[in-house]
């Protein structure tokens, strides 16, 4: 008998700790994103990370070829994120959406982000960030802020961009690049 009681008890545990289990991923679900722990830029759920070390290990697995990696998929998340932020914001214009992301760059590890369109036609943009994450012109990391930012402009006027002439400068903790086509 004591063992039918105790597989009673044991199911009556099982079928609330079920209920609570579900309510709890119903708060979840219901929660806002911030209540989550999620950062969202734009309504767009972004990751944070410490891309760096990944840059210094694709260089070292595939020498030179780790920067045309890091070039393709840097510039596809580019274009990705800012058709995305597009697509969730869909009164407001691609210039004013193009301020707000480079705004929001040092809240997401970045550095401050300074964009300055010299042409529009054909598209010539320098952008210099400020106490950036990469700090340096070796290998891969480089494309990390340039191929970003290649993506993101080639998606803003509709033609294919890339990155050019990148320069870091240690006194100022500067990274500087061009983007054109």
């Amino acid at each position: 008998m004591g063992t039918e009681t105790n597989m009673v008890e044991y199911e009556q545990t099982e079928a609330e700790t079920d209920l609570e289990a579900q309510t709890t991923a119903k708060k979840e679900r219901e929660a806002k994103p911030e209540e989550r722990g999620e950062i969202r830029f734009f309504g767009v759920r972004v990751l944070v990370a410490d891309l760096v070390p990944s840059c210094e290990k694709i260089d070292r697995m595939f020498g030179s070829g780790g920067e045309a990696i890091v070039h393709y998929m840097w510039f596809a998340s580019g274009q990705s994120l800012f058709d995305k932020i597009i697509i969730s914001n869909p009164g407001k214009t691609p210039e004013e959406l193009l301020k707000s992301l480079v705004n929001a760059q040092p809240s997401a590890g970045w550095g401050k982000v300074f964009m300055r369109i010299v042409q529009a036609d054909p598209p010539l943009v320098v952008i210099v960030v400020k106490n950036p994450p990469v700090k340096t012109l070796k290998g891969s990391q480089k494309h990390l802020i340039g191929s970003f930012w290649a993506g993101v402009l080639s998606k803003y006027f509709n033609r294919q961009l890339t990155c050019k002439n990148f320069v870091y400068e240690a006194d100022k903790d500067e990274f500087s690049c061009t983007v054109t086509i």
